[in-house]
């Protein structure tokens, strides 16, 4: 094997690292190009260190951290990525079906022996070492990806079309390319090929829901990602769409089911935490969702759960619900400047939406007192001043992000707090929740 050749191997299990480790030396990779990772954070800079290597995944690290490292091995230019060994300590289908999603090249699950994993190694490295026709031919779409040359790398796939049409991998990744370039029908026309094969991929189906959403085909798309899941029920990226794409529908149940089941196999998941805690907010569960939250989220965090909440609520015209929830992240928040200056900015969006350009106003004023140098309040206020009395209000500057305002913040516990709200309350006292801000700063 070529001296260059690296290898990175994340588990943490001991007995599998080293038997990984010796059959890859073995195999003639040098021990110094060997680098077993403790978390992923280590993993993926050391993935984007190495041009093309081989990587060797540990299932029971953690499924959700190690999808999320399949799906970077894959990202921006990496058409034809990393050689992937993954390991599972369960006998389970779900797992091969997420493998086989990510172009996972070997895996063992369930009972694993020496023997096992020196024989994927060596069919690994062989593969690495034995270039073919098409690998090689990815690789050269991938170089020109690389080096920003995307309408030459399209080209290149559109010929590997033309010549192999009946190769899913290929038609797949077209799509994919027709999708990131914004040529939403070319990508839809190839998918709808491609569904009618008697063994449809999952990655398929979920392409093409995400082709019928950008049409607003909303009930073709959730039901092609249903479709998808129950093919590969383990697919983290796919459920959080899934659970994301119901919240935008106003349908909190669904998605709380969705995020949840996530949560079964990978109770870890930060997302479908978040997404849980959302949905559970949009049902009227404050309660609940600040349980869910406590000691796993940061104020950054929190306030963008609220934020997220209040503006899908505010979306589907119901306003009383997203007023409410804004009032309850005032509350929890109110000790944050910039946090708090953030939500009553996008509070006064909500409000002139509305019609109601004097609350917004309000709002738009106390976002810029409790943080002086927010100019999008500033810009917001003078529009709102110099609008005429009747007719439509020259365009504002739109909903804010809390990330900038919230990175200076550490962790912190979440005070549960005795609260309730249910849809069709009364309207929220606005003037009541301006004066009751803190003063701070």
């Amino acid at each position: 094997m070529a001296d260059s050749s690296s290898a990175v191997i994340l588990t943490k299990r001991p007995e599998i690292r080293d038997v990984v480790r010796q059959a890859l030396k073995a195999r003639g990779v040098q021990a110094d190009h060997i680098f077993p990772v403790t978390d992923e954070k280590e993993c993926l800079k050391k993935l984007s260190e190495i041009e093309y290597g081989l990587l060797i995944l540990d299932w029971e690290f953690a499924p959700d951290k190690v999808q999320a490292i399949l799906g970077d091995n894959r990202k921006e230019y990496r058409l034809e990525s990393h050689l992937v060994f993954l390991i599972a300590a369960r006998d389970e289908d779900a797992i091969i079906k997420v493998a086989q999603e990510y172009y996972v090249n070997y895996v063992a699950i369930g009972e694993i022996t020496t023997d096992t994993i020196r024989d994927q190694i060596k069919g690994l490295v062989k593969e690495f070492t034995s270039t073919g026709p098409l690998r090689k031919m990815l690789l050269a779409v991938d170089s020109c990806r690389k080096s920003g040359d995307h309408l030459n790398a399209l080209e290149m796939l559109e010929k590997l079309y033309a010549k192999q049409g009946d190769n899913e991998k290929i038609g797949m990744e077209l799509a994919e390319a027709y999708i990131l370039d914004d040529r939403w029908q070319l990508a839809e026309d190839i998918l709808r090929k491609l569904l009618t094969a008697e063994d449809v991929s999952p990655r398929v189906k979920h392409l093409f829901a995400r082709c019928r959403l950008k049409a607003g085909d909303y009930n073709t798309a959730v039901a092609s990602l249903k479709g998808a899941q129950l093919l590969s029920p383990y697919n983290i990226e796919r459920l959080l769409e899934i659970g994301n794409l119901f919240l935008k529908l106003d349908r909190p149940e669904e998605a709380e089911d969705a995020f949840s089941e996530i949560l079964d196999f990978a109770p870890g998941s930060k997302p479908a935490i978040f997404g849980q805690s959302t949905s559970k907010l949009l049902m009227g569960e404050l309660n609940e969702a600040l349980q869910i939250l406590n000691g796993v989220a940061n104020p950054r965090e929190l306030s963008a759960i609220f934020n997220t909440a209040a503006i899908m609520a505010i979306k589907q015209q119901r306003f009383d619900a997203g007023f409410g929830l804004y009032q309850k992240a005032l509350q929890l928040l109110s000790k944050k400047p910039k946090l708090v200056s953030r939500i009553l900015y996008n509070m006064g969006i909500g409000y002139v939406k509305m019609g109601k350009n004097d609350k917004g106003l309000k709002c738009f004023e106390k976002a810029s007192e409790q943080d002086p140098t927010f100019q999008d309040a500033a810009f917001n206020i003078k529009v709102l001043k110099t609008a005429p009395a009747t007719g439509p209000v020259a365009t504002l500057k739109e909903t804010s992000d809390l990330t900038e305002a919230a990175s200076d913040m550490t962790e912190a516990e979440i005070p549960l707090m005795e609260m309730s709200f249910e849809h069709g309350e009364e309207e929220v006292e606005l003037d009541e929740v301006l004066s009751n801000i803190s003063k701070v700063g």
